[in-house]
């Protein structure tokens, strides 16, 4: 119960002190509030939580060189309304190989983020509910020449854009929307990921020099060819268009796809659907048809999913992408301040809410 107690408390004193002026939370058993983002980040220790309320905050330096928890009040709209969103703003986040087992919920990076140092990995990470609108980069380098590290990098219910591992292994990316280009991954795992990508270009495809990867219970939405991968696994997912590889003559194999999705594969969407928008509804089309890998129609796209039954995509699975994104760790959910105290007192009404999960 005392464990529980001081996790609620950076987020009932930044309750109290939202609308007066951004408090920064540093806590590892007792908490410590700063006026200053860079200031709390220079005061934590290695393995602290650093939580964060909205706003946009610009990281000086950029270059982050210890383990830490970073804890955001998350970026849909609807979900901080009360608080904003926590948004970096920072050019290129920069997290040295010293950030190893680093977590982040919460958070919007508006621009780049990189992970690790030359010769020096940053391993163990894990990304929650986050939403990163540049690359995320893996690794320091795309430098084919050094090796397959063991990243165990873990993305989870996150927006990002082009995901870059650089050759690196053992990265699981699950209930992901994917705005952009899967790069350089080998031996990694995507499981109900949405994949929406469209290069006017040609430069990319929307997996490259990928191997030995498994593609599961995954939504392909627009572009979805494949260059330079070798030995991928795709099982129960579902592509706009026709099967991205020859299953008699490549090297991949793959069973349950569902191809050439007739009525749209997403409920709403406004505007293009390779460019995330809060507005569009990302639930599969109940309406929507297709083909069998026999080329066989199937009267729906929904409920593919062997194991359970559920739908393949960010909202599968028996516990699904929340809309909103809302990180664990308990946020402002509401608040009701009166513009003037009656009888010597102010009412202050705040309603707190954390995920259940």
């Amino acid at each position: 119960m005392q464990m529980k107690t001081l996790y609620l408390l950076p987020f009932l004193f930044l309750a109290i002190t939202t609308f007066a002026q951004k408090q920064f939370v540093v806590q590892n058993g007792t908490a410590q509030t700063f006026d200053d983002i860079n200031v709390a980040i220079a005061a934590a220790n290695a393995g602290d939580t650093i939580y964060l309320p909205g706003g946009g905050f610009n990281l000086n330096p950029a270059t982050i060189e210890k383990t830490l928890h970073w804890r955001g009040v998350g970026h849909y709209p609807d979900s901080t309304v009360a608080t904003g969103s926590t948004q970096i703003t920072t050019y290129d986040v920069y997290f040295s190989g010293d950030c190893d087992n680093s977590t982040f919920e919460g958070i919007h990076f508006q621009h780049n983020v990189r992970f690790g140092t030359n010769g020096n990995e940053c391993t163990g990470v894990t990304m929650k509910r986050c939403r990163v609108a540049g690359t995320l980069f893996l690794r320091s380098t795309d430098d084919t020449s050094s090796g397959n590290p063991d990243l165990a990098f873990h993305i989870s219910e996150c927006v990002t854009s082009t995901i870059q591992a650089s050759y690196g292994m053992n990265v699981r990316v699950e209930k992901t929307m994917i705005f952009g280009v899967v790069n350089y991954f080998v031996l990694s795992y995507f499981n109900h990921c949405s994949v929406n990508y469209y290069d006017t270009s040609s430069s990319y495809d929307v997996i490259n020099y990928c191997e030995n990867c498994q593609f599961l219970n995954s939504v392909f939405s627009y572009s979805h060819a494949i260059r330079g991968s070798a030995n991928c696994n795709f099982e129960n997912n579902i592509f706009a268009g026709g099967l991205p590889y020859d299953p008699n003559t490549s090297t991949f194999t793959g069973s349950g796809n569902i191809t050439s999705v007739s009525g749209g594969i997403y409920n709403t969407i406004t505007g293009n659907v390779y460019s995330f928008s809060y507005a569009n509804n990302y639930h599969l089309n109940t309406s929507a048809t297709g083909k069998d890998e026999d080329g066989q129609t199937v009267d729906s796209i929904t409920g593919t999913d062997p194991d359970d039954g559920t739908n393949a995509g960010v909202y599968g699975t028996l516990l699904p992408y929340k809309n909103g994104a809302v990180p664990y760790a308990p946020h402002i959910q509401s608040a009701n301040i009166d513009n003037e105290a009656s009888g010597g007192n102010l009412g202050v009404q705040i309603k707190v809410a954390a995920q259940s999960r």
